[in-house]
């Protein structure tokens, strides 16, 4: 009978681990840890000083400078995420897991894919958003999108096990 129960509280994710699903948990990982650190200053400075750069060069005819400025804000706006995006690809593409369908199972000791097995003391912090669940470990961070879990119910019971282990959920849009 104690089987019964402990299997009742065994949830399940998978999904195939392609190309779209890489950029997307890099992208949300990229965004999160952005949003939460103090690099965000720093490009918001740096954002500045091409504006104002742009000003002070149409204002003095320095062109020069209005040249430089404007191609800080384009790689700013534009190149920046092309260049990250290249460098996930080629990671992802000389991967082992490339095209992989990955499955997880979550249950009361923790988090299980393939022969590995992430123990819930490990795990640091969670954050639900509006894609999927990013998982912060002490040695890694995972994503697992929420279309990789059958219903809604299992996305809950996954919100219980991580509220019983005491791990802190974090909800973002």
């Amino acid at each position: 009978m104690q089987s019964v129960k402990s299997m009742s509280k065994l949830v399940e994710a998978k999904y195939l681990w392609d190309e779209v699903t890489a950029l997307l948990s890099s992208e949300l990982f990229y965004k999160y840890e952005f949003r939460h650190s103090y690099r965000r200053y720093v490009g918001w400075v740096f954002i500045a000083m091409a504006q104002f750069g742009v000003v002070g060069a149409l204002k003095h005819d320095a062109y020069g400078m209005l040249i430089l400025s404007s191609f800080l804000l384009l790689y700013w706006y534009a190149v920046r995420w092309q260049l990250r995006k290249r460098l996930i690809l080629s990671h992802f593409r000389a991967s082992d897991m490339a095209d992989q369908e990955i499955t997880t199972t979550f249950d009361e000791t923790g988090i299980h894919t393939g022969a590995e097995t992430i123990a819930w003391k490990d795990v640091k912090k969670v954050v639900e958003q509006e894609a999927g669940f990013l998982f912060y470990t002490v040695t890694k961070a995972n994503f697992f999108p929420k279309t990789s879990f059958k219903s809604a119910q299992q996305r809950e019971a996954l919100r219980m096990l991580l509220k019983k282990a005491d791990i802190m959920l974090e909800k973002e849009s």
